[in-house]
């Protein structure tokens, strides 16, 4: 869909149960990697360390563009962080765009209406798989509970995912330090508590500004942009659909989760008709308890309901996940026997996601 006069954008509000469809406001921004002018984050990403041959070497946590305890930041006299001038900034954007052509930068965002189905976990060790794939990962957490944030603290950059839904923030400022850095990194744009404050905002107005943000981070030479998103369809969620080329979702194999699905179906379908290029990658089994008889039936039952939806790497209920995110990496990273089946579980479904996306290895 082309772009359409803000005036009349569609300005509803997402209901408890379905998002609203119709147009949204017309995209703004220039190809600098900026938005508009205006203020900035308070912090930016400090030096990375190295990752050998594109991969996560055994027992390091905080790889790519990390921000570690000493990290220099550049701030100008009242606090924000400056637009320091550098030719390699200034033409990262240029050559990668040069090298992938018209495809740029992939976004998928991860949902479901409902929690504790395992959304950050998935997010998080995709992530980690891109990393060691040697992509450039921007990665937006967009839920208030900031878990994901919390697991990836050490590539945190200091621009919060509030900032992504204003009119003038300046990406390109905010994420300087970043931008020197050439290889594999992830960026973490931290949940906030401001974030809850967007339900209070028009909804065309919320999705036009994060789409706009969406595409200027795209212009800064970032491969991969990855959402983590709030177990609830609201204005973030819907905006985050709007911006994106794909969507999965981790679903329990329990009956309130099936539940719930039906609704990220139909909020889904309805946002199609916003964004028609969005595709969804289909339903994560995710959390599944081998041992439990009722887990066997309703995976048996989802498939035969959504035979076409069902990625067919299902990640199994494992406490070594956990004790991964509590650690800040990835679940290949525990010494633990269980830990191993955990990663290939993890390995299979990545490797899906990315074929779909058509992200190289």
């Amino acid at each position: 869909m082309g772009a359409v006069n803000e005036e009349a954008a569609y300005r509803g509000r997402v209901s408890g149960r379905v998002i609203g469809a119709g147009c949204w406001a017309s995209d703004r921004g220039d190809s600098a990697g900026r938005v508009s002018s205006g203020a900035s984050a308070s912090g930016v990403c400090g030096s990375p360390e190295s990752v050998q041959g594109g991969s996560l070497a055994s027992g390091q946590s905080g790889l790519g563009c990390a921000r570690s305890a000493g990290a220099p930041r550049v701030r100008t006299a009242d606090g924000a962080a400056t637009q320091a001038p550098s030719l390699h900034r200034e033409k990262m954007g240029e050559r990668v765009r040069q090298e992938k052509g018209s495809q740029g930068m992939k976004t998928a965002v991860v949902a479901n209406q409902k929690g504790g189905v395992g959304k950050t976990a998935t997010s998080i060790h995709l992530a980690f798989d891109a990393l060691e794939r040697g992509k450039r990962l921007v990665f937006i957490d967009l839920d208030p509970q900031e878990n994901a944030s919390d697991s990836l603290e050490s590539f945190a950059c200091g621009l919060t995912a509030s900032a992504l839904f204003n009119a003038d923030v300046d990406l390109r400022g905010a994420l300087g330090a970043a931008l020197e850095q050439d290889g594999p990194c992830i960026v973490l744009i931290a949940a906030d508590p401001a974030l809850a404050n967007l339900e209070k905002k028009e909804l065309g107005e919320v999705g036009a500004n994060f789409k706009n943000s969406i595409k200027a981070l795209a212009e800064l030479g970032f491969d991969l942009c990855l959402i983590d998103t709030a177990p609830t369809i609201g204005n973030a969620l819907a905006a985050a659909l709007y911006a994106s080329d794909y969507v999965l979702s981790p679903i329990e194999p329990e009956r309130y989760s099936i539940k719930g699905i039906k609704k990220m179906n139909a909020a889904i379908a309805n946002i199609r008709k916003a964004n028609p290029g969005l595709k969804f990658l289909g339903m994560v089994p995710s959390m599944v308890d081998g041992r439990n008889p009722r887990h066997k039936q309703h995976l048996d039952e989802l498939k035969a309901a959504y035979p076409q939806l069902m990625i067919p790497a299902p990640i199994g209920l494992r406490g070594s996940i956990a004790d991964a995110l509590a650690m800040g990496v990835p679940v290949w990273q525990i010494k633990k026997t269980a830990a191993r089946v955990a990663a290939k579980e993890v390995r299979a479904l990545a490797q899906y996601v990315y074929e779909k996306m058509e992200i190289a290895q």
